[in-house]
């Protein structure tokens, strides 16, 4: 009697078997005839009978199937992300192919539906649909978790979507298996600047400079915090690192003349205006600064000499012709300003007053309704 009931089970369980291998061969069949909704109803039941879930040529022909439904406008509609299905399924696919009857193929098809995710989410980025772009970088790394590629798509789609969070994540994994550029960390430190902390904004740019040391981007990055803090001994001395970096660069001197001219340093701050004159001869910044400078100097002087007492005239005299020549200093760097930016209003007003100090009484009438005409109301506008 137990060899009856033997017999009856073993029947039962071949009869199982046979009856989900036969879901696997009709959803073949189905899918070589075109029929891909029947392919795909026959083929997602194997996949999760017990009886045939553990098969490589179950998921490789899933993986068929999905893929035609990619394929297909008449089918499409049967699945959100076909590519995806595909993908997985030919992955899983190979995991189970011990005897090697599918792998060769499965990995060509890996490959072919890997790429079409890819080149899906670079379309997506470059439409601007960044959310979707994501979505597409962050499924493949399931599968190639050190793709620097992905890595870096998926953080910069991440940085787009103002995910600071995940961006930060994505540019450190990328840091953490050696894929360094300048840019990513000047990117981290404004992202860190974001998030208002400059401390790890610093702590980023300092790393960056380390790696970079010639980069001139990551010191003029880390200036800029400093010139935000007002940190001036740093100013002056990433300044005078980047001009090492780039010394055909005018910004930089004119940058390093007035972080020196607002700690009083009068001499290097004129060195500095002018060495960016000479390298952007039409600059007007340095030119009306180095103006300045000079007429603030001026008008100390006058100040001093209007110290002095009345029973004094000689000595007063002779204070007004050192003033008048420090004014006159002042002049050409002024007007070649002005030449520059006929419109600056500062430019004009300062030269109407040293034109008054100088006794060029022509010039600073002239100056005067010039600026007049600049500064004056719209018609229908108040004064």
């Amino acid at each position: 009697m137990k060899k009856i009931l033997l017999s009856l089970v073993l029947v039962m369980s071949t009869a199982s078997l046979f009856a989900q291998n036969q879901k696997v061969q009709s959803a073949i069949l189905y899918n070589r005839h075109g029929e891909l909704d029947k392919a795909q109803a026959a083929i997602d039941e194997a996949a999760v009978h017990p009886k045939t879930m553990e098969s490589a040529k179950t998921w490789y022909y899933r993986g068929e199937i999905y893929l035609g439904i990619f394929g297909s406008e008449q089918y499409a509609h049967l699945s959100a992300d076909p590519l995806v299905v595909a993908l997985e399924s030919y992955t899983k696919s190979i995991a189970l192919d011990t005897k090697n009857d599918f792998s060769d193929d499965s990995k060509r098809k890996v490959g072919s539906a890997f790429n079409n995710i890819y080149n899906r989410g670079v379309e997506r980025y470059t439409k601007k649909d960044f959310a979707n772009a994501l979505v597409d970088f962050e499924r493949l790394l399931k599968f190639t978790p050190n793709d620097t590629n992905l890595i870096f798509n998926a953080a910069l789609a991440a940085e787009k979507l103002n995910d600071n969070a995940k961006a930060v994540k994505y540019f450190n994994n990328l840091l953490a298996i050696d894929f360094k550029t300048a840019a990513i960390y000047q990117t981290l430190a404004q992202m860190m600047k974001e998030e208002k902390d400059t401390a790890k904004a610093i702590e980023y740019l300092a790393a960056g400079r380390k790696a970079f040391p010639n980069e001139v981007g990551l010191v003029i990055d880390e200036l800029n915090i400093y010139m935000i803090q007002n940190r001036q001994a740093e100013i002056v001395t990433n300044l005078n690192e980047a001009i090492k970096l780039d010394p055909e660069n005018a910004t930089l001197y004119y940058a390093l003349g007035y972080a020196h001219d607002r700690q009083k340093n009068e001499e290097l701050a004129a060195v500095n205006y002018k060495k960016a004159i000479e390298k952007k001869p039409d600059y007007f910044e340095p030119y009306y600064n180095l103006g300045a400078l000079y007429f603030n100097k001026a008008v100390e002087l006058l100040k001093e000499a209007n110290k002095i007492p009345f029973n004094q005239p000689k000595k007063y005299d002779e204070a007004m012709v050192v003033v008048k020549a420090a004014f006159e200093k002042a002049q050409p760097f002024l007007e070649k300003a002005h030449e520059l930016n006929p419109a600056d209003v500062d430019a004009m007003t300062s030269l109407q007053q040293l034109y008054a100090q100088t006794k060029q009484n022509d010039k600073a009438l002239a100056m005067k309704k010039k600026k007049d005409e600049a500064t004056k109301p719209a018609d229908g506008q108040k004064p």
